[in-house]
């Protein structure tokens, strides 16, 4: 059923129409002595967040709280959302073909294109790409279009492990050279071994790409490698796999970032299995012909009317295959849909809020876990992931297997990724994860 909100106004013209002064007037054919006139003594409503975690814990399904992350963060995200993809018009939201009898779907489209735009500072989004890694891997290969006379690729360790795979399938393929650049102490890009390959090479260099918060959860000092990239004539491609981190710190578009890509999953709704992926792609005006996927425009037609159209879309099957930009020949639109829906109800003021929340939550975490003894990997800014480093990788397996029979998923093992961190967990806590839930994890940790 769909609920249909009335103003005072809507109600004032429904009662007029029919002769009753007011809505009690309604109920005049029900006996006084069985009409109650005071409030019911119920508890006062709670918000959504809070009445879906008391259902959960009042169900059978006794899964407590999850702290994996590693690219695929839980965020909350309204039912509303969910609802509201349901409708008709959106239930098979697709590739919008006929402009004329697709103006509401061109227009979310659009309106999905700002809203990522101005999360990542850049002058222009595309559509959207099928997730995170591939869109990583397209731009690498935008970056060799702007840059056709050089062949090699700059990759930090600090990126995701899966997204750097997906990026050596696809360079691999077309002999673009991949070398990765290794981190600090810090968990960080090391500076000087970035040094080190820009002296050696710079002229064959196609770009440099960094994430942050990278996959420890630590902020990468971003000005200082964009700098270093344009002074070097490099282009420099960041990636992303939580854009609520730009609520606040600056984005890598407006410190100069050429291209900008990330995961918006989170804010779409359930993680199932990984769920379906949505790619986050922005760039600079000055590469817009060689960005990959399609565009949606805004523009004014004949009868000097707003209409939203299909622009740029260079993809084979619209212009001669030697000159498509990519072989993506749609985008992950129900799911740019839902990122809008859910970005539109939260506002810039609830993004910062939600923003602050994970960041409080991560904090507490860390302090928690030095103050119960355990060792935190990776000191400096951070960002909702966290790496716990165990005496030896048995104990870390003891703990993580105990804290499963509790029902709690304590993390990433970074085995899986890196040999070097085989004693290491990787923890991710947002605003999901309360501070009761925290403290469970840390005395099953510690």
């Amino acid at each position: 059923m769909r609920y249909l909100p009335h103003t005072n106004k809507d109600i004032d013209e429904m009662l007029s129409i029919i002769g009753k002064p007011n809505i009690k007037s309604l109920f005049d054919s029900i006996p006084r002595e069985l009409i109650l006139e005071h409030h019911l003594k119920i508890p006062y409503g709670i918000d959504e967040q809070k009445l879906k975690k008391e259902l959960l814990d009042r169900s059978s399904f006794k899964f407590k709280t999850s702290f994996l992350g590693a690219g695929a963060v839980r965020h909350f995200v309204p039912e509303i959302v969910s609802q509201l993809l349901l409708r008709s018009e959106w239930y098979t939201s697709y590739t919008p073909y006929q402009a004329e009898a697709s103006q509401g779907t061109l227009q979310t489209i659009f309106e999905f294109q700002t809203i990522v735009s101005s999360i990542f500072g850049c002058n222009i989004a595309n559509a959207s790409m099928y997730d995170g890694s591939t869109a990583l891997a397209e731009a690498c290969l935008m970056a060799k279009r702007v840059k056709p006379k050089t062949n090699t690729i700059l990759l930090s360790k600090g990126i995701h492990p899966e997204y750097r795979d997906v990026c050596a399938t696809y360079l691999n393929a077309v002999n673009i050279e991949i070398i990765e650049i290794d981190f600090n102490k810090n968990g960080l890009v090391n500076m000087k071994h970035l040094d080190k390959l820009l002296l050696k090479r710079s002229d064959n260099i196609t770009a440099i790409v960094y994430q942050t918060p990278n996959f420890f959860g630590q902020l990468e000092e971003q000005k200082q490698i964009i700098d270093l990239s344009h002074k070097h004539n490099i282009l420099i491609i960041a990636v992303n796999t939580d854009p609520l981190i730009f609520a606040l710190v600056k984005s890598p578009g407006s410190l100069g970032a050429d291209i900008v890509v990330s995961e918006g999953i989170s804010f779409c709704g359930h993680l199932s299995l990984g769920a379906p992926g949505l790619g986050l792609f922005a760039s600079l005006n000055k590469y817009i012909r060689q960005m990959p996927g399609r565009l949606v425009s805004k523009a004014i037609d004949s009868n000097n009317n707003t209409a939203f159209i299909l622009t740029l879309s260079t993809r084979e099957q619209h212009i001669r295959r030697e000159r498509a930009t990519s072989n993506i020949c749609t985008n992950h639109n129900l799911m740019a849909l839902a990122f809008t829906i859910s970005l539109s109800l939260y506002g810039k003021v609830g993004f910062y809020n939600v923003a602050i929340k994970n960041l409080q939550r991560t904090i507490y975490f860390r302090r928690a876990s030095i103050k119960a003894g355990l060792k935190i990997k990776f000191n400096g800014p951070h960002f909702n992931e966290s790496v716990i480093k165990f005496s030896s990788q048995n104990k870390l397996q003891q703990k993580v297997d105990y804290l499963a029979t509790q029902k709690i998923f304590a993390g990433c093992e970074l085995h899986k990724w890196y040999s070097q961190f085989n004693d290491c967990l990787l923890v991710n806590t947002t605003e999901l994860c309360e501070e009761k839930d925290i403290d469970e994890l840390v005395n099953g940790l510690r």
